[in-house]
C-alpha cells in the first residue's frame, strides 16, 4: 500500500503501477491512492495556504 501511493506521488502512471505491483485489477491501487489524491487535489492546496 505504501508503495503504491509512493509510485502515484511520483507520478508514475496506474498500468505502470499495476504492472510493478503486479495488480490484475485497478480497483485496488485506485482505492489505495484515493486519500493522496485528496490531499493534491483543490482541499489540499487549500490547507495548504492558510496553513
Amino acid at each position: 500500500m505504501g508503495l503504491n501511493q509512493d509510485l502515484f506521488a511520483s507520478g508514475e502512471d496506474l498500468a505502470g503501477i499495476m504492472d510493478a505491483l503486479r495488480w490484475k485489477s485497478p480497483r485496488m491501487p485506485l482505492a489505495y491512492n484515493r486519500n493522496l489524491a485528496a490531499e493534491q487535489g483543490a482541499a489540499g492546496r487549500l490547507i495548504a495556504k492558510i496553513g
